[in-house]
């Protein structure tokens, strides 16, 4: 009882103010679960509302949510809704869309509530991290979106939301909470903030950490029970600390949680690690696969991870990169955003023109953060990761739109086709202004300076005006960055990439005509498997002209980058060294390099004779800010 009292005791200046400004106070029954339906309630009277001359009240699902960028229509997937007046009379509701009319004031308000991972509704599909589960006494996944609405005009309201659980289960979110009995009660600050934070109730499997001066938190639940937070932080650690490093410790939140559903398909094992292909086992994958949305999607201080186990690493294979990404999203647009973003419309969403600041430029950081952490080197970056995202954005259409028509209409066709492009156009636009702004400051300030006083300008809770954003950029940084936004963002022309890296001393062409090297698999009397596997291919077929040596059923290393050092092709007649895994032993064979006259698209390397000035701003751009 002492607990009791002092938790209400806690709660009591919430209220307070909650019953003098209104509050949106929400109650959800998690220990009885019905064909994946859930009951909610809703204490309208605590609203506020007031008669009105139509006396009609209208209650809104979300149409869609920041970070998804899609339609998703949640007010599909309840069901049953009812609304009561203060003496129990049932109220005549009439729907339309997402919205519910309710005529007459309401008291209380009713309806059930369908999890979107079972449903077999397939237009407009909920992507999974933005979706809910209901699976009683195991795991529910609450994106709010998709259980609570909300009465127009009322979203500055705070927000109170009451789970009744079982007693093994626990909710683990970015909000704070506390508990009595079997209920865990969460307060948002108004609505927005709500969607913003997914609770995910579940058996714990939790492991937190501290980062500069903030908590952060592994929640994970896997349907086939493993245990993987533990597992999760050491595959991130390392990163995360970059990440520390980079921003020089002060991270813009006190606490943050990584939501993780993982999927079991560990009976698809044999077939994913190679030892048991089976036309029918293949198949049967495809089935359970296809459709399935496999991702993460971000929030302000959390981000909401749905994965696939397919048995032993798999699950962990390229996690680092996705929470990299997501966790950056502390900056933008958690911290800095626009008016569509921070009075999100849920009912008739309306788009900011600047993905390439949301996503591009996170992509951006989460890709130079490492290089500067010391996690991957200067070379695997451009080579790699920055030739990537190169081959990948020279398919958008900037013939057709600019990146800011595409993102201010990323709802609509053909501009949602392009969405994916902001991981990969807009990391390559965040590396190329992040190059300019140096070179036009000397070095004094850098991309993440302006990103950085911008936050401190507006922050979490205030909006900056859509059209206002780029000219407050330039003013923070040099006049002739104008031209940059000009051209490249909010105009239609080619980016200047061979341009603006060769300022770093590096040498790019989109299609290189001369000496290439000839490889010695693609060019060999020998077949193999099309991808590597955990950095090996699989020799099935050795002809009689084979120049190496190798035989049907040889596990060769990806052997890529023995071709090239960080200053393009190695020369005609020099000897590498081939590794091989053959009947459960590693042997070597040497192979002579040949060359040939070619064509190398994308070929980027750096120069082996660069200026003093090429040298300086390379240095600015890939240096460790590490201090030993």
């Amino acid at each position: 009882m002492k607990n009791l009292l002092y938790l209400c005791f806690l709660a009591l200046p919430f209220f307070a103010t909650a019953q003098k400004t209104g509050v949106h106070s929400f109650k959800i029954d998690l220990t009885h679960v019905v064909d994946d339906r859930v009951k909610v309630t809703l204490n309208a009277s605590m609203v506020g509302l007031r008669n009105t001359l139509t006396d009609q009240y209208y209650f809104h699902f979300p149409a869609t949510i920041p970070g998804t960028y899609e339609t998703l229509d949640y007010g599909r997937f309840i069901h049953d809704f009812n609304a009561y007046d203060e003496s129990g009379k049932a109220l005549k509701i009439k729907k339309k869309h997402n919205t519910y009319t309710i005529l007459g004031l309401p008291s209380i308000v009713e309806y059930w509530a369908e999890d979107t991972f079972d449903s077999k509704i397939r237009k407009n599909k909920v992507f999974e991290p933005a979706g809910t589960n209901n699976q009683e006494h195991r795991n529910f996944l609450l994106n709010a979106a998709g259980y609570f609405g909300f009465f127009e005009g009322q979203e500055s309201l705070p927000v109170t939301l009451e789970v009744q659980k079982s007693p093994s289960l626990y909710g683990i979110s970015a909000m704070e909470s506390y508990s009595y009995g079997n209920s865990q009660v969460f307060n948002a600050r108004n609505y927005h903030h709500f969607l913003d934070c997914p609770v995910m109730v579940s058996k714990p499997d939790t492991t937190s950490f501290r980062l500069g001066e903030a908590k952060v938190t592994i929640s994970v639940f896997t349907e086939n029970g493993r245990a993987l937070s533990e597992d999760i932080y050491d595959a991130v650690k390392t990163s995360m600390g970059a990440i520390e490093n980079f921003l020089d410790g002060e991270l813009p939140v006190t606490n943050y949680a990584f939501i993780f559903y993982v999927k079991d398909f560990t009976e698809f094992e044999g077939l994913f690690n190679g030892t048991e292909i089976r036309i029918g086992q293949i198949f049967k994958a495809l089935r359970k696969l296809v459709g399935k949305g496999f991702g993460a999607l971000e929030h302000g201080n959390s981000s909401v991870y749905y994965l696939p186990d397919f048995g032993g690493s798999t699950v962990l294979d390229g996690m680092v990169d996705v929470c990299i990404h997501e966790f950056f999203h502390i900056l933008t647009p958690l911290g800095l955003h626009s008016e569509e973003i921070g009075n999100f419309n849920y009912i008739e969403p309306k788009m900011s023109q600047h993905l390439w600041l949301y996503e591009g430029i996170t992509e951006y950081f989460a890709g130079i953060s490492q290089v500067k952490g010391n996690v991957i080197d200067k070379e695997e970056y451009v080579r790699t990761l920055l030739r990537g995202k190169l081959v990948t954005s020279d398919k958008f259409p900037n013939d057709k739109m600019s990146f800011t028509e595409m993102s201010e209409n990323v709802l609509e066709n053909p501009y949602k086709k392009q969405y994916s492009q902001v991981y990969q156009r807009g990391a390559v636009m965040g590396a190329l202004l992040d190059i300019r702004i140096m070179e036009l400051t000397n070095g004094e300030k850098n991309l993440l300076d302006i990103i950085l006083a911008l936050r401190n300008k507006y922050g979490p809770n205030k909006s900056f005006k859509d059209q206002d954003i780029i000219a407050e950029f330039v003013s923070m940084s040099d006049p002739a960055l104008q031209m940059f936004f000009d051209r490249y963002i909010t105009g239609r022309e080619d980016l200047p990439v061979q341009e603006y890296l060769r300022k770093v001393g590096i040498a790019y062409d989109r299609s290189f005509q001369g000496e290439i090297v000839v490889d010695p698999l693609k060019d060999n009397d020998v077949k193999r498997s099309r991808m590597a596997r955990k950095g090996r291919y699989t020799i099935k077929k050795v002809g009689k002209n084979d120049k190496i040596g190798l035989q049907e059923g040889d596990l060769l290393t990806s052997y890529k980058d023995n071709l090239q050092t960080e200053f393009g092709y190695i020369s005609k007649d020099e000897v590498i060294q081939l590794e091989v895994q053959r009947n459960g032993d590693e042997i070597i064979l040497p192979y002579t390099i040949k060359t040939t006259t070619g064509v190398k698209s994308h070929y980027i390397r750096f120069m082996k004779t660069p200026t003093k000035e090429q040298l300086t701003l390379q240095s600015l751009w890939l240096n460790s800010t590490r201090q030993e």
